[in-house]
């Protein structure tokens, strides 16, 4: 049986072409792109923080990449975890994605963050909040900060 998020609807993770090119074969198997991790996730935070934004295609707006991105997408690193279906970029209606990894920092023991492997840092991630569930060991390294590259 696939996962599916129970707060988000699979337009809003995938990009608006890709949906388009694809939902008619796959129609809702498109979750199989994801790593059950990243939607479990992504459900927790949602119940954490409350009102959440993803893509927002589907209703006349312009984020389309904030979760899965085909790997020829030129957007992001060559080898982004988004491409794996590991890597999320949502914002949050009620809180700043610097308050989420404040959160994240003062209690990383909570259940909404169990999943998380890494997180870009506020240099990177300026409006929204990178979590990904890439292959690190974080009960040997703690969380992965990603920091621009000097």
């Amino acid at each position: 049986m696939i996962h599916k998020c129970k707060y988000f609807c699979i337009e809003e993770l995938v990009p608006k072409e890709f949906y388009r090119c694809n939902v008619e074969k796959y129609k809702n198997n498109l979750w199989f792109l994801f790593d059950i991790k990243g939607l479990i996730t992504l459900d927790r935070l949602r119940e954490r923080y409350g009102k959440t934004n993803m893509n927002n295609w589907k209703w006349g707006g312009k984020d389309n990449y904030r979760g899965f991105r085909p790997p020829e997408t030129t957007l992001g690193a060559k080898l982004s975890q988004h491409k794996f279906g590991r890597g999320f970029d949502p914002w949050f209606f009620d809180c700043t994605a610097d308050e989420v990894r404040e959160d994240i920092k003062n209690k990383p023991e909570n259940t909404a963050f169990e999943f998380i492997t890494a997180i870009e840092d506020g240099l990177i991630a300026k409006n929204w909040f990178h979590f990904d569930t890439r292959c690190w060991d974080k009960t040997q390294n703690e969380i992965l900060i990603i920091r621009p590259i000097k």
